[in-house]
């Protein structure tokens, strides 16, 4: 078979459309004009965003004529009128439109009637001393509906199992007048000892859509119905897509699932028969109580139950159904109880998420690595990524530099498609900023850095591509504990991912990582269905898994026991950190069951740690802990990429704890990008376990080739020396048929750099000018603006002026701009042209080709952030209206907190206490390089 080559300058320089970014573009109430919508929309195009995930959400501002505001009914021939432009506008621009399948989250409106919401259910305990005969009226004790009764006897701090009886036929309605008015416990005979009554009861709370748009106010649903999923996407989606017509939404988008206190559905007692085999009620104290050695066997099969109703009937129907429309999905699963990866895997786009302050390198379980392990396990080609949410708090302190940063953190955990989060619709009548979703980075063309954004974007559309070619790769593999989570969690609005996260151990997952060796987690039907066993490993699609961590598992069902039998047999390497299997979870067969995993873990594993085990053809070893792991992880395979630092002390290696990479793999060749996500400069030294002969170092930034290595014949590795700048990052392509460099030395060290001759001090006399305030200051130093009484608050662009002299530049000579402090972005013009712009670290820029022998204009515009406007005491701000609309249900109360939380500045005053720097400050210097090397 030929082998296939990709042309990666092609791809460098026209990398594919499909790669750019996206972004949520909120529609607050859905008071969008068609004129806004084409301006905004024009604005996305420029950026080089491929497309809008629309999410309509509640209200900013109560309907006013004069400012043309008007807020739509959902469903509305309006709103229907809109979003049809809105598709119509996107398809001439060549973008794309995707649309949350709701407003606000999670999934729910006015039509979904309240025994279609999500159920809580919460036990209530009775203690008794037998005999005696007891009886209660529950009503108006109770705030809900007693669904079941079940009694058990109570000794030594454990309900006995052998005693539980199902009551529930006791539970009766009491009646006045005629009317159903509560529910009682019939009278019933407790034998002689301690005994105990848990009557569970449905609450009468049932969660409702937050922050919705008008006419969507009601009920969320029930996730684990498909009569309910189905009711919905009759009333929700049917009349959408019969209006809009098929095929003009790409995806139908699914956020986190966020379900306050959701732990029961209705339908969970004949389910749990059908699938399990035999009847939860009587067992069903062992949800909350300890009923001795069964418990943990209740819970998983409840768990297990409930996590195939949710994947069943929600998140594989919503992609069915979406189908049959025409339209793909994208699915935020995080946050469901169910089986993690499967829950993604029910997208065609799984997606990711990322909120806070991660702008720094490590693994995130929860909301990334869980997605991309996902995407790569069942085959989904492009992984997406919620970016940038809650970057910084308060708003408007977020940077280009720490989305550059963040934004190569989420690339390292695998995603390879971003989604801004996200871009406020903000009508010209509303100022700047406008307006502005609470838990966003303020990513619009109202920020004041909007003009220097295409830069980043254009990065992100690079690395997209690259990341988009050929199969993500890894050879070693977590399995996921989730037998042990539902097996020891108590009834619960579970989140599985955090669940699985803190049992597993963020440091452990970090060191896996940051050893060198990318991994994907696997769960049970990625073992025993996926997968196909060779020699040197197990295989899912491209990914060779030739080592698989058992990190904590108790609990392993027999067919994955099994099968990792077979595996090691074949010649894979299975390690066990803390515990070696020694249950296999559910109730039914279960002491037939740990008998046979107790023969096949004699087979597979010694129950002590410390040694090796040969079984087969492979190998497997118990380790105490997560150290230990690493030692002997290194001991069987060397890792995918070695990193290690340069002129570092002995046995210092502050490299790997910063740059990271990821693997693609295709028939002609492998694509590694790398990154340095710190502050800081980095030398390393990559060894590159399959890099061929020849290697592209490729700079996704500025989209040019920076190094052709040709590596000596017979090598084993390839290894390549690096200089990371700050947030630098590179694409290196391995490829035995690209082109050799003859002036690159052959064995990959650092190449040679221009030395710096001497430097000049440009820091005194500077002029700072702000047009928009007509104000102008002579600087003795440069000095940031917000010291100025006068722009103390100003938010915008301003500039410093200069005049340098320039003696002769020489051959081989080239001149360096260096920028101390940049609050937040400059761009340098050097005799009335642009010569560059410097948004992150290091703030140095090349301005050879831009100066000329004698007297030179200096012009650096800045901007800072909005963040000092929001600190103004002149800043207007409305006050919420009461009611803010007559036209839809909202109360008064609760509208004046969501203007008060998310319209108004007051968080910004209370987290920052006083103006941010703003403009230029410390030393400038122009740097003078000669041609003589300097070896970096």
């Amino acid at each position: 078979m030929s082998r296939s080559h990709i042309d990666y300058q092609k791809l460098l320089q026209n990398p594919s459309e499909e790669a750019r970014s996206f972004t949520r573009w909120w529609w607050y109430g859905a008071a969008v004009t068609k004129e806004e919508v084409r301006r905004e929309l024009a604005y996305m195009k420029e950026a080089g965003l491929a497309g809008v995930e629309i999410q309509v959400t509640y209200p900013l501002q109560e309907d006013t004529e004069a400012q043309g505001i008007k807020n739509r009914m959902y469903h509305s021939p309006e709103f229907i009128e809109i979003m049809d432009y809105t598709l119509t506008v996107a398809e001439e621009m060549g973008m794309f439109v995707d649309l949350t399948l709701g407003s606000g989250w999670p999934f729910g409106g006015p039509f979904v009637p309240y025994d279609m919401a999500p159920e809580i259910l919460i036990p209530y305990q009775i203690d008794l001393i037998g005999p005696t005969e007891f009886e209660r009226d529950f009503t108006t004790m109770l705030p809900g509906t007693p669904c079941r009764a079940v009694m058990g006897k109570f000794e030594n701090g454990v309900i006995l199992a052998d005693t539980l009886v199902d009551i529930s036929d006791h539970l009766d309605v009491t009646w006045l007048h005629g009317w159903e008015w509560g529910h009682c416990l019939n009278k019933i005979s407790i034998p002689e000892g301690h005994w105990k009554i848990y009557i569970f009861i449905t609450s009468l709370y049932k969660q409702q859509v937050g922050i919705p748009a008008p006419g969507m106010e009601g009920y969320a649903i029930d996730h684990c119905r498909k009569d309910v999923s189905d009711f919905y996407f009759a009333q929700f989606g049917d009349p959408l897509v019969e209006k809009l017509g098929q095929g003009r939404i790409r995806a139908f988008f699914c956020d986190s699932i966020e379900l306050g206190g959701n732990n029961w559905t209705q339908i969970m007692p004949e389910q749990f028969l059908a699938r399990r085999g035999y009847e939860l009620t009587p067992f069903m104290p062992a949800l909350w109580a300890d009923v001795g050695d069964i418990t943990a066997d209740i819970r998983y099969d409840f768990y297990k139950t409930f996590s195939e109703l949710t994947i069943e009937n929600f998140f594989r129907n919503f992609t069915a159904w979406s189908h049959s429309k025409g339209v793909k999905t994208r699915i935020q699963a995080h946050g469901t109880w169910g089986d993690i990866l499967q829950a993604y895997a029910a997208a065609d786009y799984p997606e990711g998420e990322t909120f806070g302050p991660n702008d720094k390198y490590e693994v995130n379980t929860v909301h990334r690595r869980l997605a991309t392990s996902a995407g790569h396990v069942y085959g989904r080609k492009v992984i997406s990524n919620e970016t940038f949410t809650w970057l910084r708090v308060p708003r408007f302190m977020e940077t280009l530099e720490m989305m550059k940063a963040a934004v190569d953190a989420v690339f390292l955990d695998g995603i390879n498609q971003i989604v801004n989060h996200g871009y406020s619709y903000s009508p010209e009548s509303a100022g700047k900023p406008g307006w502005a979703f609470y838990a966003s980075s303020f990513i619009s063309h109202n920020n004041t850095w909007w003009e220097y954004y295409p830069i980043l974007s254009s990065y992100i559309h690079t690395v997209s591509a690259f990341l988009q070619t050929g199969d993500s790769y890894a050879e070693v593999a977590i399995y996921l504990p989730q037998s042990d989570i539902w097996s020891t969690m108590p009834i619960a609005e579970l989140h599985l991912g955090m669940k699985l996260e803190e049992h597993m151990g963020k440091s452990l997952v970090n060191l896996v990582h940051k050893s060198g060796y990318y991994f994907d987690f696997l769960n049970d039907e990625a073992i025993t269905d996926l997968s196909r066993l060779t020699d040197s490993g197990l295989e899912i699609g491209a990914n060779r898994y030739k080592t698989i961590i058992l990190p904590k598992v108790t609990r392993l069902p027999l067919n994955t026991a099994n099968q990792l039998l077979e595996y090691v047999r074949a010649g894979g390497i299975l390690i066990a950190v803390s515990d070696r299997p020694c249950t296999v979870p559910g109730y039914i067969d279960r002491e037939a069951n740990n008998r046979r995993l107790d023969q096949i873990m004699e087979q597979l594993m010694d129950s002590e740690a410390g040694s090796w085990k040969t079984v087969g053809k492979g190998k497997t070893i118990l380790v105490e802990d997560e150290v230990q792991l690493i030692a002997r992880l290194k001991e069987s395979e060397a890792p995918d990429v070695a990193i290690e630092s340069i002129d570092e002390a002995a046995g210092s290696n502050v490299a790997a704890q910063s740059i990271g990479y990821v693997h693609r793999i295709h028939e002609g060749g492998h694509i590694y990008f790398v990154a340095n996500v710190c502050g800081e400069e980095r030398k390393a030294r990559m060894r590159f376990k399959y890099g061929s002969r020849t290697a592209a170092v490729l700079d996704p930034m500025t989209r040019q080739t920076v190094r052709h290595v040709q590596l000596p014949p017979g090598s084993d590795e390839a290894s390549i020396e690096f200089a990371f700048e700050p947030f630098q990052s590179f694409v290196v392509v391995f490829d035995d048929q690209l082109a050799e460099a003859a002036e690159v030395g052959e064995d990959g060290t650092l190449p040679a750099v221009p030395r710096v001759d001497r430097s000049i001090d440009i820091t005194d006399s500077w002029t700072l000018r702000i047009p928009e305030a007509n104000f102008e200051r002579k600087l003795e130093k440069l000095q940031t603006w917000e010291q100025f009484a006068d722009v103390k608050y100003y938010c915008g662009s301003a500039f410093y002026d200069k005049k340098v002299t320039i003696s002769a530049i020489h051959p081989g000579e080239s001149v360096w701009l260096n920028l101390e402090g940049v609050h937040e972005v400059a761009e340098v013009f050097v005799n009335g042209s642009s010569a560059g712009v410097l948004w992150k670290a290091p703030r140095r820029l090349d301005l050879t080709d831009w100066l000329t022998e004698g007297e030179n204009e200096l012009s650096i515009k800045v901007v800072n952030l909005w963040i000092n406007h929001m600190l103004s005491p002149d800043l207007h701000e409305p006050q919420p209206e009461s009611p803010v609309s007559n036209n839809w249900p909202y109360f008064t109360e609760k509208i004046k907190q969501i203007r008060d939380k998310r319209l108004n500045a007051h968080n910004e005053r209370k987290r920052v206490q006083s103006p941010q720097p703003s403009g230029l400050s410390g030393q400038a210097t122009l740097m003078i390089r000669h041609g003589g090397l300097e070896q970096r």
